[in-house]
């Protein structure tokens, strides 16, 4: 099966990255929701795994690019393409993460409930503003003490190839964490 994505993502990486960042959110909010609540809220992780979906891919490039800007697996350059996506990837994606889950959520609802008790737009991007104000600091926090490591040994030891897979299996545990800190 291993040899199966290798070579599915070799062949096709961007629908690869799409169907893998998917799964690996859908994973993580599940285990969260269905270990706290013992519930699954379907839109809510609908929601969620989009997001990713649609962010994998962009990271696969984003990782070859940091591979041209620092060519190499020594020390040094790892330690750059580690901080520079630390630093220019973690509060952006945190803050759009925040964004879309807390916007998102309200309206898929409401289209499930047919326009019962349809959001005002003016709540959902008050809650938006003050979900990202208070969580963002928080989060970075985090994420330099869970992405710095991982994107060391991703860049260090991870073929191009494997490094969605290597990231995407740790994203599992931070995909149910960052789903938790957005649903709390």
């Amino acid at each position: 099966m291993f040899k199966r994505f290798v070579a599915m993502q070799t062949r096709r990486p961007v629908a690869t990255c799409l169907v893998t960042g998917a799964s690996v959110m859908s994973i993580g909010d599940s285990a969260v929701q269905l270990c706290g609540s013992g519930t699954l809220d379907v839109e809510r992780n609908v929601v969620v795994s989009a997001y990713n979906a649609g962010s994998a891919p962009f990271f696969y490039f984003w990782w070859q690019t940091l591979d041209g800007m620092f060519p190499g697996k020594g020390w040094a350059a790892v330690a750059r393409k580690t901080l520079v996506n630390q630093a220019t990837m973690a509060p952006f994606n945190s803050a759009l993460f925040l964004t879309w889950s807390t916007a998102l959520e309200p309206w898929i609802k409401t289209i499930r409930k047919k326009g019962k008790d349809d959001p005002k737009m003016s709540n959902i991007w008050e809650k938006v503003k003050s979900k990202v104000q208070s969580e963002i600091p928080e989060l970075v926090v985090s994420q330099c003490g869970y992405w710095l490591p991982a994107n060391a040994v991703n860049f260090m030891f991870m073929p191009q190839h494997l490094r969605v897979v290597f990231m995407s299996t740790c994203a599992v545990i931070w995909g149910g964490y960052i789903s938790y800190v957005v649903h709390r």
